[in-house]
């Protein structure tokens, strides 16, 4: 383990004073490593500065590129952990550890599972590096006969399946392993189960009793969260991180808010988390505002004074509705210089969009240009 952080410890500084290529490799085989030891010291080092975006402690963990793709953000992490705690729990595909790093903070005992040695060997320097001397890591798959008794009885149960990266539509029956097989070879053992599942898995496809508590983190949809059993709470949830707004209901689906007349003083876009779980129009109970939707990701709400509300995002000043024709004269209208597209649009084509909007203005505002049926342009409010 020392020899390990002794060696990332050097990469950092051969590579801070600009050494890299065949002349890194070389340094580190001279540390008595050699081929694809080299690769994955060279890899984990690569992970440290990105760990940070997910982990407070990133700098001092160890993951792949692969690993840190699909590793859980702590925020959200800590979150679920929150509701499994328990003496004892298990996370029964652990990947290299972020999610059982959590739950050994909620939980007495956490029992880890993970089939493929290389992450079994991360994950161990992880809960090493952490000191979580109550996680028991055993390598094997969860399915496994053999594996399934040394899971205690009546435990919650986390499982993040793996899933291919680039599937068309999503769906349970390619992630590996499949939720389903999961709940039948531990229905003896588990008090409920959750399963982490891409976020836009249509709720059609999820064939069995569950919550679907969605979360975003930072204004965009990060994860699906399905509790079973005692874990269930409600029919459907939405969590907002990193504030910790969170809303429950009996939404039994994920409808579209439909479309009402802009004609508001004030907009916000709504969280995404909440639109997915189809709780906004709970969420906004009581306040007098306009939903639309106006494409997959996004939808405004709004009203005629601000909303204060952990379902939506900052408050915004409506300053024109117009049409494509109307587009630029209304841009030159209200002093416009800096336009920040907010719709869909082929990143390609992102800055030469907008390069063709800005070009002919000279105004100081700032302004977010959102469509619709029509464009709506917002101004953020200072504070």
């Amino acid at each position: 383990m020392e020899k390990i952080r002794d060696i990332l410890r050097r990469i950092g500084d051969w590579k801070r004073a600009g050494i890299g290529g065949s002349r890194l490799r070389a340094r580190i085989a001279g540390k008595g490593m050699e081929g694809p030891s080299i690769d994955l010291l060279i890899d984990i080092s690569r992970t440290r500065s990105r760990s940070r975006e997910k982990y407070p402690e990133g700098d001092r963990l160890y993951f792949t590129s692969e690993g840190l793709r699909w590793a859980t953000p702590r925020s959200a992490a800590d979150h679920c952990a929150g509701r499994l705690s328990s003496a004892e729990s298990a996370d029964i595909s652990c990947g290299q550890g972020g999610q059982a790093i959590s739950m050994s903070r909620t939980c007495d005992r956490v029992v880890a599972v993970e089939r493929a040695p290389l992450n079994v060997f991360i994950a161990s320097l992880n809960f090493r590096e952490l000191e979580m001397d109550n996680i028991e890591l055993i390598q094997g798959d969860c399915l496994d006969p053999e594996i399934v008794p040394r899971i205690g009885k009546d435990v919650p149960v986390f499982s993040d399946p793996a899933r291919p990266p680039g599937s068309s539509e999503r769906k349970l029956e390619e992630l590996e392993p499949d939720p389903r097989a999961v709940m039948e070879v531990y229905r003896d053992r588990a008090s409920g189960f959750c399963f982490e599942v891409p976020p836009h898995i249509r709720r059609e496809r999820i064939d069995f009793p569950c919550e679907a508590e969605y979360v975003s983190i930072d204004g965009r949809l990060n994860r699906l969260n399905l509790y079973t059993g005692a874990l269930m709470h409600a029919r459907s949830s939405a969590v907002v991180l990193p504030s910790g707004y969170r809303i429950a209901g009996a939404a039994q689906t994920s409808p579209r808010p439909s479309a009402g007349p802009v004609s508001r003083q004030y907009a916000a876009e709504a969280d995404p988390a909440v639109v997915a779980s189809g709780l906004l129009r709970d969420a906004l109970s009581g306040v007098e505002a306009d939903i639309l939707e106006l494409d997959d990701r996004r939808t405004l709400v709004l009203s005629a004074g601000e909303i204060g509300s952990g379902c939506i995002g900052p408050p915004m000043r409506v300053l024109s509705i117009c049409s494509e024709n109307e587009l630029p004269d209304e841009l030159l209208r209200i002093g416009a210089g800096k336009v920040t597209l907010r719709f869909s649009i082929d990143p390609a084509g992102y800055w030469t969009k907008r390069k063709e909007l800005e070009e002919p203005l000279s105004g100081k505002r700032k302004v977010h240009l959102f469509k619709g049926q029509d464009y709506i342009i917002l101004e953020a409010l200072s504070r």
